[in-house]
């Protein structure tokens, strides 16, 4: 396991733009020396965690985009969701539909609040909101669940404990996604809600073709555009999208799961002066990237080609001579994208079926036409 361990350093040396930007090699190997003496080595599971913990020890805060993930990609069937540092079911699949929203204190019998910290020290984030969306989804992928250190990685079955109206109950989750919607669109009396999750298409033409059925829809005065959960993909997909939305009442719900591609339909949709409305996104408008995978043994990995400036004075530095040169330059200081208006999450919301994004954009929808 050592050999896959050293391998796929090597592939993530090769290719991005500076591994060594916060740490020396010999400081890497001092990495690598702590890491094996606290976990163990035994299968691929496990090299994935210590894969990523040692990219988050090199890497600092600083880069996203790096990373070990593998490449039989199974999940529990549920979604979690952290709320004032509690761990909640977000979404789940019909066999524990019966325990939306109820508080996770447990998975295989083990802390949640330890298993939290496990995922944490494995991956990096820039944003406090990416740390919890990357705990979040994380947390129910099962090889990264196998792969922790205070779980069985022979582990077959997943049980939770749950808070279940004030009673503690274990439940047997199934390996199951629990999906999500992308290019959906609803209408209601003047205003349209538009669902992009992903910066990506399934079919070709995808995107075109919804454009093309939205444009067919008469009435419509306000268009909601829900961005939330969107991690990324090709940025130039939403082109057509927001070349329709120019001239048009356009408000756009995100979250801190945008990331990656989705800061560029921020910035995109910012300037034909769209209202945002939500959380912080999960990553800095500069930020490493750029990072198409590579396959090696059972294992997919990325790693960061570019430095993105984010800003038109700048080339975006893709060897390390470049990176060197802007290392203390101001335009290294990480930029954030807000929202207009901010929205707060909370249980009671999601007990009562209400979605606080959408609500808040109705309400300053209702404000405009005062």
């Amino acid at each position: 396991m050592l050999d896959k361990l050293n391998k796929i350093f090597e592939i993530i040396e090769e290719r991005h733009v500076n591994f060594y930007f916060n740490h020396s090699k010999e400081e890497f190997e001092e990495f690598k020396k702590e890491a094996l003496s606290k976990f163990k080595l035994e299968d691929d599971y496990d090299v994935l965690y210590v894969s990523n913990y040692l990219i988050k020890k090199m890497m600092n805060e600083n880069d996203s985009h790096t990373i070990i993930r593998y490449s039989d990609f199974n999940c529990l069937g549920i979604f979690p969701r952290i709320i004032k540092n509690k761990m909640y079911i977000y979404k789940a699949v019909d066999e524990v539909k019966d325990y939306l929203y109820d508080e996770i204190l447990e998975i295989n019998g083990v802390d949640i609040n330890k298993l939290i910290q496990e995922v944490r020290d494995e991956y990096c984030y820039q944003t406090d909101g990416f740390r919890e969306a990357n705990v979040e989804r994380n947390i129910v992928d099962v090889a990264v669940l196998r792969g922790l250190p205070s779980i069985d990685n022979n582990a077959e079955e997943f049980t939770i404990k749950v808070n279940h109206n004030g009673s503690i109950e274990e439940v047997k989750v199934p390996i199951a996604y629990a999906g999500r919607k992308n290019y959906k669109h609803y209408e209601d009396k003047d205003r349209m809600h538009i669902i992009y999750s992903i910066c990506r298409e399934f079919k070709p033409n995808q995107m075109i073709n919804m454009v093309n059925e939205i444009k067919k829809i008469d009435g419509i005065n306000y268009y909601i555009l829900d961005l939330r959960g969107n991690t990324g993909g090709t940025g130039s997909i939403i082109n057509p999208l927001v070349e329709f939305l120019t001239g048009k009442k356009v408000i756009v719900l995100i979250d801190k799961f945008v990331f990656s591609a989705g800061r560029w339909a921020c910035l995109d949709l910012k300037k034909i002066g769209a209202t945002f409305i939500g959380t912080d996104i999960g990553t800095p408008i500069n930020c490493f990237g750029n990072n198409p995978g590579v396959e090696y043994d059972k294992f997919y990995v990325q790693a960061s080609e570019y430095y993105f400036c984010a800003d038109e004075h700048f080339k975006n530095p893709s060897t390390k001579d470049e990176l060197e040169e802007i290392r203390n330059n101001e335009i290294m200081k990480p930029r954030y994208f807000h929202p207009d208006i901010y929205v707060e999450e909370s249980i009671e919301a999601l007990r009562e079926g209400r979605d606080v994004y959408l609500e808040k954009a109705y309400e300053y929808i209702d404000s405009l036409e005062k």
